[in-house]
């Protein structure tokens, strides 16, 4: 099971792709249909569950009492480290230590966050989304281990397998596929989830010439991999593409008139208000709407983007860009213009991932499967009957 990030559909064919082009001409392939809203989607797309259930859409919360409220203890070495440019890498050692120590699996990077701001937040989720039992609802890793099938699921630094759960330390995307190819007498399912073609769409754009150049070496290697394990099952899916960006908006001059905490990403912004009332919201959401902007609050995100209204994931309001756009200055990069972007509310055709499965005995050009449908399909083509809670369905 190979999950490339931000794999566009509209960039599989025989040109880019000859490899899995090939493939599925006997196979199950299709187009896929990433979730509305949110960053950490991978959570939906292997638990079969939308956010309404798991709650695992943001990198972040707000949480005072967090993983990130330990800079306190550490103020004075901060500040002579940022004569040298060397606070973030401390921030995310020091953090990260921290939260390995008390059981904590899910890392991630203090970006551009500034440092007040970082205080008052934590990570969302605690363990990698293949690991035991991250999510109030049972993922497909969890089914795979309930019904005794040998298993092992990849993403830097993070290994685990049925048993436990540990640490790896070949970073490249490369070198990752290398070692999972290892893997596959050992076990009967490997898992990995690869990152580069994310970051190459985002530096250079969607459909760009070092992106599709990085997209046929990753086509090259699966290649390599079929014809060295003839019989092998093989299942290959994203969960987006990408919207060039034509747009940038600034949002500071709207949240500087208003007492609040924010935290600005590159499609979204949360506002928290230091004394929430009728009249605040309503006046800051115009100011919102009146630029353009999606908002959402405890009256529609639920309905329309069936992630769960909780005020400290949330804020008083979220509000979005249109696909297309992106928000600067943000909390993650020192650049104002980024070529690509994902994490829209609104849905677009560029923004379809894709869902490819070979050696199963079946072919179909899939119609209309969601991202979370990827799990309850890959149950099916084991013969495994998927939890009844899950929302999505088998494509096949």
């Amino acid at each position: 099971m190979l999950f490339i990030d931000a794999f566009s559909f509209s960039d599989f064919n025989k040109e880019n792709t000859p490899n899995l082009w090939k493939l599925v001409k006997d196979n199950v392939y299709g187009r896929l249909k990433t979730v509305p809203a949110g960053y950490h989607i991978e959570y939906s797309m292997l638990s079969g569950c939308l956010p309404l259930k798991h709650n695992v859409w943001a990198w972040y919360y707000m949480n005072p009492k967090g993983s990130f409220s330990k800079i306190k203890y550490v103020r004075a070495l901060i500040k002579v480290l940022e004569k040298f440019n060397k606070e973030r890498f401390f921030i995310d050692i020091y953090i990260n230590l921290i939260r390995l120590f008390s059981g904590k699996t899910r890392f991630l990077k203090s970006n551009k966050i500034p440092i007040d701001t970082l205080e008052k937040f934590d990570v969302s989720v605690d363990k990698m989304h293949f690991e035991h039992n991250p999510l109030p609802v049972p993922t497909l890793f969890d089914v795979l281990r309930k019904n005794n099938i040998k298993y092992v699921g990849m993403e830097f630094p993070v290994i685990s397998d049925h048993k436990k759960t540990g640490f790896y330390f070949k970073k490249g995307d490369f070198d990752q596929i290398d070692k999972a190819e290892k893997l596959l007498g050992k076990y009967d399912i490997v898992y990995l989830h690869v990152w580069k073609l994310d970051a190459l769409e985002h530096k250079y754009g969607l459909h760009s010439k070092d992106a599709l150049m990085y997209l046929k070496e990753i086509d090259k290697k699966i290649g390599n991999i079929i014809k060295k394990n003839p019989g092998l099952r093989l299942i290959v899916f994203s969960d987006h593409g990408g919207v060039n960006v034509k747009k940038t908006i600034n949002v500071m001059p709207i949240l500087d008139d208003f007492e609040c905490d924010y935290f600005i990403g590159s499609t979204t912004v949360q506002v928290w208000l230091k004394n929430p009332s009728d009249i605040k919201k309503k006046e800051l959401k115009d100011r919102f709407e009146k630029k353009g902007l999606l908002v959402y609050d405890e009256n529609n995100i639920e309905k329309e983007l069936f992630i769960p209204y909780r005020r400290n994931y949330v804020g008083d309001m979220i509000v979005w860009v249109k696909p297309g756009e992106q928000f600067f200055p943000d909390f993650f990069r020192k650049n104002a213009r980024v070529k690509s972007m994902h994490g829209y509310s609104v849905k677009v055709p560029e923004l379809d991932g894709i869902f490819i499965m070979g050696g199963f005995g079946t072919k179909k050009k899939i119609e209309g499967m969601n991202l979370y449908d990827i799990a309850p399909t890959v149950l099916k083509g084991l013969g495994i009957k998927p939890p009844s809670i899950w929302d999505g369905k088998s494509g096949i």
